[in-house]
């Protein structure tokens, strides 16, 4: 007898909402189809939602050991439930100590392992002096590695130079993992800032990060990347001139990966210049027009996942605070995903398969995460079952999980409801709200941890 029997979904198949059945044993997919045979233990009825696999959010930052105060496992993953997200990978920095070490990452294991809603891996840093790090740090279980090329905006992560880059990623190479990149060219930032008369407002933060220092910054990761054999990912990838760059170095050989975000795709500098520095992130929000031709690029699938960029603080780091003094970051976690899904709507099956794939299958993948990202027999039961709303509901700070109730996204609109998520066959959030206690698991990439 099965354990649970999810009836009355539609679940996208070959870019067709099918009607279909799910039933679980032992936390994973055990049968799908129109109609699952055999009894159950509970029968759930999804009331024709539709069902997407759990998303797979490989760029948050929670901060947790040391500056829990900004958000925390706790908060950030219950945030990260209710937007039917199953699984996230962790940042190395804003914590403290930074993950740098395996000194640091088991401290991190130790403050976070129990806390979170949902199953998470953790990225390893490269910084300058760490590189005899990078092979023990691979042999304990980080997912991969991260590295800024600009500053990152704290004293705890120090920026790497060409030449830590360099031999950093000779390290990583041999270990099989990636090394994702925050791709700002610092030499092309000062030029900017150095040009600007004002240094207050949304628009003078976008022109002191142009388009410009990302795609230089891309150029000189992908010739470090040939040269050394490391497969890299381009992170927050804002603008679609850098997605050509990205797409001409893959065609040249390199092993290079483009990651956007919800709010560069959702979201506009002239939007941020009326929500304020909540909407403060970097490299900044783009034009309207650079908004339109990166949702059309998405869509048109240039983009290989999609990550939030979740990087909170506590209200006193934005509110109150000019474009350059406030902290670089935005609250994400909890709507970017489902803003995205609410974007074209849920019947437009073309973009909802590209958005599965950049959300779902393809980070899953990236990772070797062979049991989720996709919904089929034998894979983890993580999925997320959603409807359309009556009408239009707004997005209000008190809707909001973090610890700080403080989002670009309050006071928008959005015509969908993540009804409820599921991780290995439990609910763990229902119509925003997490249920029962933190059931995550850490996946090491290795074992032993």
């Amino acid at each position: 007898m099965l354990e649970t029997k999810i009836t009355n979904i539609f679940v996208l198949k070959d870019r067709v909402w099918m009607p279909c059945e799910l039933g679980i044993e032992g936390g994973q997919i055990a049968e799908m189809a129109p109609s699952v045979s055999g009894q159950a233990k509970e029968e759930i009825d999804g009331d024709g939602a539709f069902c997407f696999p759990g998303a797979v959010d490989l760029h948050a930052h929670f901060n947790e050991p040391g500056r829990t105060h900004w958000e925390g496992f706790e908060t950030g993953s219950a945030a990260a439930a209710a937007a039917g997200i199953t699984y996230l990978a962790e940042m190395p920095l804003n914590s403290i100590p930074s993950t740098v070490s395996v000194n640091s990452l088991h401290l991190k294991l130790e403050a976070v392992r129990a806390k979170s809603y949902v199953d998470f891996g953790l990225w390893g840093g490269l910084v300058p002096g760490n590189v005899d790090a990078i092979k023990p740090l691979a042999e304990a279980g980080v997912m991969g590695f991260k590295a800024f090329m600009s500053p990152s905006g704290t004293d705890d992560f120090q920026n790497s130079d060409t030449t830590t880059l360099r031999e950093g990623m000779k390290r990583i190479a041999p270990t099989g993992l990636r090394l994702a990149l925050h791709a700002e060219d610092p030499a092309v930032l000062e030029r900017a800032s150095a040009g600007l008369t004002s240094k207050e407002s949304a628009f003078d933060w976008e022109r002191s990060r142009p388009v410009e220092a990302e795609i230089s910054a891309v150029k000189i990761a992908s010739e470090l990347a040939g040269e050394t054999g490391c497969p890299i990912t381009i992170v927050h990838v804002s603008a679609p001139e850098v997605l050509e760059v990205i797409h001409e170095a893959r065609a040249e050989g390199i092993d290079i990966l483009c990651e956007t975000c919800p709010h560069y795709l959702l979201l506009s500098i002239e939007d941020a210049a009326k929500i304020g520095t909540v909407a403060k992130c970097a490299p900044p929000l783009r034009p309207a027009t650079t908004v339109e031709a990166m949702l059309d690029a998405f869509s048109k699938g240039w983009v290989d996942t999609l990550g939030s960029d979740h990087s909170p603080s506590p209200s006193d780091l934005k509110i109150g605070k000019t474009f350059y003094d406030a902290w670089g970051g935005i609250s994400g976690i909890q709507h970017g995903h489902p803003m995205l899904i609410d974007a074209y709507g849920l019947h437009n099956t073309d973009y909802m398969a590209q958005l599965q794939l950049c959300a779902s299958a393809v980070p899953a993948s990236m990772i070797g995460l062979t049991a989720k990202g996709t919904l089929e027999v034998g894979m983890d039961a993580d999925f997320s079952l959603i409807k359309n709303l009556d009408h239009p509901e707004e997005i209000r700070e008190d809707d909001l999980l973090y610890r700080h109730k403080q989002s670009a996204y309050c006071g928008l609109d959005t015509e969908i409801e993540v009804i409820s998520t599921w991780l290995r066959g439990d609910c763990i959030a229902q119509r925003g709200k997490t249920i029962g206690p933190p059931k995550g698991r850490f996946i090491s990439s290795r074992e032993g941890i």
